[in-house]
Protein backbone atom coordinates (compact mmCIF):
# COMPACT_ATOMS: atom_id res chain seq x y z
CA UNK A 1 0.00 0.00 0.00
CA UNK A 2 2.77 2.39 1.04
CA UNK A 3 4.83 1.31 -2.03
CA UNK A 4 1.85 2.23 -4.14
CA UNK A 5 0.73 5.40 -2.86
CA UNK A 6 5.13 6.24 -3.14
CA UNK A 7 5.09 5.44 -6.95
CA UNK A 8 1.80 7.70 -7.44
CA UNK A 9 3.23 10.34 -5.74
CA UNK A 10 6.69 9.99 -7.78
CA UNK A 11 4.64 9.77 -10.80
CA UNK A 12 3.07 13.26 -10.33
CA UNK A 13 6.00 14.63 -9.23
CA UNK A 14 7.22 13.61 -12.95
CA UNK A 15 4.67 14.93 -14.70
CA UNK A 16 4.85 18.39 -12.93
CA UNK A 17 8.08 18.62 -13.73
CA UNK A 18 7.80 17.72 -17.28
CA UNK A 19 5.06 20.64 -17.91
CA UNK A 20 6.96 22.69 -15.89
CA UNK A 21 10.07 22.56 -17.97
CA UNK A 22 7.90 22.98 -21.09
CA UNK A 23 6.37 26.03 -19.31
CA UNK A 24 10.01 27.04 -19.04
CA UNK A 25 11.48 26.64 -22.76
CA UNK A 26 11.80 29.78 -25.17
CA UNK A 27 11.39 30.22 -28.72
CA UNK A 28 13.27 28.54 -31.39
CA UNK A 29 15.62 30.97 -33.55
CA UNK A 30 13.14 30.22 -36.30
CA UNK A 31 9.92 31.58 -34.05
CA UNK A 32 12.16 34.00 -33.29
CA UNK A 33 12.76 35.29 -36.83
CA UNK A 34 9.56 34.97 -38.00
CA UNK A 35 8.28 37.37 -35.43
CA UNK A 36 10.75 40.04 -36.26
CA UNK A 37 9.93 39.32 -40.14
CA UNK A 38 5.67 39.81 -39.13
CA UNK A 39 7.21 43.46 -37.29
CA UNK A 40 9.41 44.54 -40.00
CA UNK A 41 6.35 44.03 -42.48
CA UNK A 42 3.85 45.85 -40.19
CA UNK A 43 6.34 48.55 -39.97
CA UNK A 44 6.96 49.03 -43.94
CA UNK A 45 3.23 49.55 -44.07
CA UNK A 46 3.05 51.52 -40.92
CA UNK A 47 5.83 54.42 -41.48
CA UNK A 48 4.76 55.57 -45.13
CA UNK A 49 1.52 55.73 -44.11
CA UNK A 50 1.97 57.75 -40.84
CA UNK A 51 4.58 60.19 -42.88
CA UNK A 52 1.86 60.89 -45.37
CA UNK A 53 -0.31 61.50 -42.96
CA UNK A 54 1.89 64.08 -41.49
CA UNK A 55 2.65 65.76 -44.23
CA UNK A 56 -1.02 66.11 -45.52
CA UNK A 57 -1.91 67.46 -41.87
CA UNK A 58 1.29 69.97 -42.42
CA UNK A 59 0.15 71.08 -45.80
CA UNK A 60 -3.38 71.95 -44.60
CA UNK A 61 -2.27 73.48 -41.11
CA UNK A 62 -0.92 76.11 -43.51
CA UNK A 63 -3.17 76.39 -46.38
CA UNK A 64 -5.71 76.82 -42.77
CA UNK A 65 -3.77 79.98 -42.28
CA UNK A 66 -3.97 81.21 -45.20
CA UNK A 67 -7.80 80.71 -45.61
CA UNK A 68 -7.88 82.60 -42.28
CA UNK A 69 -5.73 84.96 -43.38
CA UNK A 70 -7.52 85.73 -46.49
CA UNK A 71 -10.81 86.16 -44.71
CA UNK A 72 -9.08 88.71 -42.29
CA UNK A 73 -7.91 90.56 -44.82
CA UNK A 74 -10.78 90.31 -47.05
CA UNK A 75 -12.47 92.07 -43.89
CA UNK A 76 -9.94 94.70 -43.46
CA UNK A 77 -10.42 95.41 -47.62
CA UNK A 78 -14.23 96.07 -46.94
CA UNK A 79 -13.53 98.60 -43.54
CA UNK A 80 -10.54 100.13 -45.57
CA UNK A 81 -13.37 101.12 -48.27
CA UNK A 82 -12.46 98.30 -50.85
CA UNK A 83 -8.36 98.85 -50.38
CA UNK A 84 -5.43 96.60 -49.77
CA UNK A 85 -3.22 99.49 -49.48
CA UNK A 86 -1.53 99.05 -46.05
CA UNK A 87 -2.57 95.92 -45.57
CA UNK A 88 0.05 94.59 -43.27
CA UNK A 89 -0.21 97.05 -40.95
CA UNK A 90 -3.67 96.78 -40.43
CA UNK A 91 -3.39 92.79 -39.91
CA UNK A 92 -0.92 93.04 -38.02
CA UNK A 93 -2.91 94.62 -35.60
CA UNK A 94 -6.04 93.00 -36.41
CA UNK A 95 -4.81 89.22 -36.17
CA UNK A 96 -1.60 89.50 -34.14
CA UNK A 97 -1.68 85.84 -33.53
CA UNK A 98 0.03 85.40 -37.54
CA UNK A 99 3.47 86.66 -38.06
CA UNK A 100 2.65 88.95 -40.69
CA UNK A 101 5.67 89.76 -43.08
CA UNK A 102 6.45 92.00 -45.95
CA UNK A 103 6.23 91.40 -49.53
CA UNK A 104 9.53 90.54 -50.04
CA UNK A 105 10.44 88.60 -46.31
CA UNK A 106 10.65 84.98 -46.33
CA UNK A 107 8.45 82.47 -44.55
CA UNK A 108 9.84 79.61 -42.96
CA UNK A 109 8.95 77.20 -40.63
CA UNK A 110 10.35 78.74 -37.80
CA UNK A 111 8.18 81.79 -37.80
CA UNK A 112 5.11 80.78 -36.09
CA UNK A 113 2.18 80.80 -38.44
CA UNK A 114 3.94 83.03 -40.80
CA UNK A 115 2.34 85.04 -43.78
CA UNK A 116 4.18 86.36 -46.40
CA UNK A 117 1.55 89.72 -47.65
CA UNK A 118 1.75 91.79 -50.71
CA UNK A 119 -0.59 94.29 -52.00
CA UNK A 120 -0.93 94.52 -55.35
CA UNK A 121 -2.31 96.13 -58.73
CA UNK A 122 -5.44 94.17 -60.88
CA UNK A 123 -7.16 97.13 -63.18
CA UNK A 124 -5.30 99.92 -62.93
CA UNK A 125 -1.72 101.58 -61.25
CA UNK A 126 -2.05 102.09 -58.34
CA UNK A 127 -5.73 100.49 -57.37
CA UNK A 128 -4.05 98.30 -54.91
CA UNK A 129 -7.49 95.75 -55.86
CA UNK A 130 -5.83 92.89 -55.50
CA UNK A 131 -3.47 90.81 -52.38
CA UNK A 132 -1.02 88.01 -52.34
CA UNK A 133 -0.75 85.97 -49.17
CA UNK A 134 2.29 83.53 -48.77
CA UNK A 135 2.86 80.27 -45.74
CA UNK A 136 5.27 77.72 -45.79
CA UNK A 137 4.32 74.37 -44.36
CA UNK A 138 6.42 72.54 -42.71
CA UNK A 139 7.18 69.79 -45.43
CA UNK A 140 8.91 72.56 -47.47
CA UNK A 141 6.26 73.17 -49.51
CA UNK A 142 5.18 76.97 -49.78
CA UNK A 143 1.29 77.72 -50.35
CA UNK A 144 -0.18 81.07 -52.03
CA UNK A 145 -3.71 82.06 -52.22
CA UNK A 146 -4.21 85.64 -54.31
CA UNK A 147 -7.57 87.52 -53.86
CA UNK A 148 -8.07 89.84 -56.88
CA UNK A 149 -11.17 92.47 -56.44
CA UNK A 150 -10.77 94.10 -60.29
CA UNK A 151 -10.74 92.09 -63.63
CA UNK A 152 -6.76 91.89 -63.71
CA UNK A 153 -5.46 93.47 -66.94
CA UNK A 154 -1.44 93.73 -68.25
CA UNK A 155 -0.01 96.52 -66.08
CA UNK A 156 3.12 97.88 -66.69
CA UNK A 157 5.42 97.95 -63.15
CA UNK A 158 3.48 97.43 -60.86
CA UNK A 159 0.43 95.40 -61.98
CA UNK A 160 -0.25 92.06 -61.18
CA UNK A 161 -0.23 90.95 -64.25
CA UNK A 162 2.81 92.49 -65.26
CA UNK A 163 3.60 91.67 -68.56
CA UNK A 164 1.10 90.27 -70.97
CA UNK A 165 0.84 86.38 -71.20
CA UNK A 166 2.51 84.81 -74.14
CA UNK A 167 2.71 81.02 -75.14
CA UNK A 168 6.29 80.84 -74.43
CA UNK A 169 5.24 82.08 -70.77
CA UNK A 170 5.73 85.64 -69.19
CA UNK A 171 5.80 87.54 -65.82
CA UNK A 172 2.88 87.56 -64.28
CA UNK A 173 -0.56 85.50 -63.18
CA UNK A 174 -1.03 82.66 -65.25
CA UNK A 175 -3.79 79.58 -64.87
CA UNK A 176 -3.52 76.01 -65.56
CA UNK A 177 -6.07 75.00 -67.56
CA UNK A 178 -8.22 71.42 -67.00
CA UNK A 179 -5.94 70.06 -70.18
CA UNK A 180 -2.74 70.94 -68.62
CA UNK A 181 -2.14 74.24 -70.86
CA UNK A 182 -1.61 77.89 -69.35
CA UNK A 183 -3.52 81.20 -70.19
CA UNK A 184 -3.76 84.19 -68.51
CA UNK A 185 -6.14 84.59 -65.87
CA UNK A 186 -8.68 87.10 -66.77
CA UNK A 187 -11.69 87.21 -64.19
CA UNK A 188 -11.69 88.33 -60.75
CA UNK A 189 -11.48 85.60 -57.98
CA UNK A 190 -9.56 83.51 -55.43
CA UNK A 191 -6.84 81.96 -56.77
CA UNK A 192 -3.72 79.24 -55.12
CA UNK A 193 -0.84 78.19 -56.07
CA UNK A 194 2.50 75.73 -54.35
CA UNK A 195 6.04 75.20 -54.91
CA UNK A 196 7.73 72.25 -53.21
CA UNK A 197 10.93 72.78 -51.66
CA UNK A 198 10.50 76.70 -52.09
CA UNK A 199 13.42 77.63 -49.60
CA UNK A 200 13.74 81.40 -50.31
CA UNK A 201 10.92 81.95 -52.62
CA UNK A 202 8.49 81.63 -50.31
CA UNK A 203 7.53 85.17 -49.96
CA UNK A 204 3.93 87.30 -51.08
CA UNK A 205 5.49 88.26 -54.65
CA UNK A 206 7.64 86.27 -55.59
CA UNK A 207 4.07 85.17 -57.95
CA UNK A 208 4.39 88.70 -59.28
CA UNK A 209 8.39 88.67 -59.97
CA UNK A 210 8.83 85.05 -61.57
CA UNK A 211 9.96 85.72 -65.08
CA UNK A 212 8.78 82.29 -66.20
CA UNK A 213 5.17 82.90 -65.45
CA UNK A 214 3.30 81.91 -62.18
CA UNK A 215 0.36 79.17 -62.71
CA UNK A 216 -2.36 78.99 -60.39
CA UNK A 217 -5.39 76.78 -59.55
CA UNK A 218 -9.23 78.01 -58.66
CA UNK A 219 -8.72 75.59 -55.05
CA UNK A 220 -5.95 74.64 -52.73
CA UNK A 221 -6.60 70.57 -54.59
CA UNK A 222 -5.94 71.90 -58.01
CA UNK A 223 -3.36 74.68 -56.98
CA UNK A 224 -0.99 75.59 -59.75
CA UNK A 225 2.29 73.64 -59.37
CA UNK A 226 5.16 76.33 -59.81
Amino acid sequence: MFHFALHRRLHRLTVELEFEGQGEAGFTLIELMVVLLIIAILLAIAIPTFLGVTSSANDRAAQSNLTNGLTEATAQYQSAGQTFSNIQAELSSSAPEYTWTASASVCGTSQPNCISVDPDDAATSGDNQAVVLAAMSKTGTCWWVAQVEAVPTAITGTGFITVAYATTHATGMEMITSGGTTANVSTAGTYYAKMAKAGANCYANYAELDTSGFNWGTSFSSAGVN
